[in-house]
């Protein structure tokens, strides 16, 4: 006995992808079978587009990046009371040196870029490129391992204290990542009420971490001729001043006329 089999079909459903030759295309054909060049070919923005795109997402990052004059502000306000309430945790008996490490930290940016920093009284050690360095100046070198025996700690005063600092800026000069500022800030003794004025020039740069810190701090009492301190006031000189002239430029009658007039005096 034989068995007969009947055909079986079996449709297969798959569906295929057509790829045009845009040099062959026939557009009645493909149009015929469903197909437009629309769907099967895929455009690309010309080159100019793709660079300008490019350059507007460059100029918005560096826009993000730049620093602005509101954080220079911030920037000292912060400093100014970072300086008043170490102060206040000397005078009070806190643990400043780790107040002071904490905000040093915040303030500049050691551990993100080169700082340079030129403090006020520093004489021996007048540059400080590290942060052990700054700490010494600021808290004294008995507070610190290896610092220098010049500093007595600025950020007390030397165990002074200060109760205020106020920044008086000159001038904001924002350019990009950096921004600089140069002026004078008062310091007001926590002790004796004495107020000290100091000039400044302040540098600060946005670091990787995205905050803005100093990466430039220098720092000078103000000049007074005759080795006079900046609170001094001038004394008018009594003494008499030799007058050099020029033989070449003399008037003979005019001096003539000044001698009489000096010997009549």
């Amino acid at each position: 006995m034989s068995f007969a089999l009947a055909p079986i079909n079996i449709a297969r459903n798959v569906r295929t992808r057509v790829f045009t030759d845009p040099e062959q295309y026939d557009t009645e054909i493909n149009a015929a079978r469903g197909f437009s060049k629309s769907s099967t070919t895929r455009r690309r923005p010309p080159i100019t587009q793709v660079m300008e795109d490019f350059s507007d997402l460059n100029e918005a990052s560096q826009l993000i990046n730049h620093v602005t004059e509101r954080e220079v502000i911030d920037a000292q306000n912060f400093w100014a009371q970072s300086i008043v309430d170490i102060s206040n945790s000397f005078l009070t008996g806190g643990d400043y040196v780790s107040l002071a490490g904490e905000r040093a930290g915040e303030l500049y940016g050691y551990d993100h870029s080169n700082v340079l920093f030129k403090p006020t009284k520093a004489a021996e050690q007048q540059f400080r490129p590290t942060a052990n360095d700054a700490m010494s100046y600021f808290v004294g070198h008995d507070a610190v391992i290896s610092g220098f025996k010049e500093d007595q700690g600025f950020a007390i005063n030397a165990k002074k204290g200060f109760s205020r600092v106020i920044f008086k800026n000159h001038q904001i000069d924002c350019h990009g990542e950096v921004a600089h500022a140069m002026g004078t800030y008062e310091f007001m003794c926590a002790t004796t009420g004495e107020i000290s004025e100091v000039e400044y020039t302040f540098g600060y740069k946005r670091n990787d971490d995205g905050k803005v810190r100093i990466c430039l701090h220098h720092s000078s009492v103000p000049y007074a001729s005759g080795n006079k301190t900046s609170h001094t006031k001038p004394v008018e000189s009594r003494v008499k001043r030799k007058i050099v002239f020029d033989p070449a430029q003399a008037d003979p009658e005019a001096n003539q006329r000044h001698q009489v007039a000096t010997a009549s005096w």
